[in-house]
């Protein structure tokens, strides 16, 4: 079988230590590096294979809120979990910065997720 034309994601994060993000982000989320352009990026790849993170050494970092809306979200891209529970405790005992569990209307509970910049994810069952 063929691998279809479009397969996965690159997410580009903008980070002002590129450094101590990438620690951040391989502790914190076992992310595993897959390359390195330092001082400029580095290329990193969740369990999957198919979600890239490539962080991004940049310069004048601005945090752009999600416009408002009726569906209740708050933040660009979300983790998705099987047990949102496990997932706190465990990141709130590496030291990680979150907000409490939220549990929505629809049956899904999450909660925000920070990294040392401020870029916001969720993280969802």
């Amino acid at each position: 079988m063929s691998k279809p034309a479009l397969y996965g994601v690159g997410i580009f994060v903008p980070v002002s230590d590129l450094e101590r993000s990438t620690t951040w982000y391989t502790e914190m989320l076992g992310f595993e590096i897959t390359g390195r352009d330092e001082p400029r990026a580095t290329v990193m790849m969740m369990n999957d294979h198919r979600i890239m993170f490539c962080l991004v050494k940049s310069y004048n970092i601005v945090q752009h809120a999600f416009p408002q809306n009726d569906y209740q979200v708050e933040q660009y891209f979300n983790f998705h979990t099987d047990d949102v529970k496990e997932a706190y405790r465990n990141l709130k005992d590496k030291g990680a910065d979150i907000g409490e569990i939220v549990h929505y209307d629809d049956g899904i509970s999450g909660f925000p997720l920070y990294d040392p910049d401020g870029n916001k994810y969720g993280v969802v069952k």
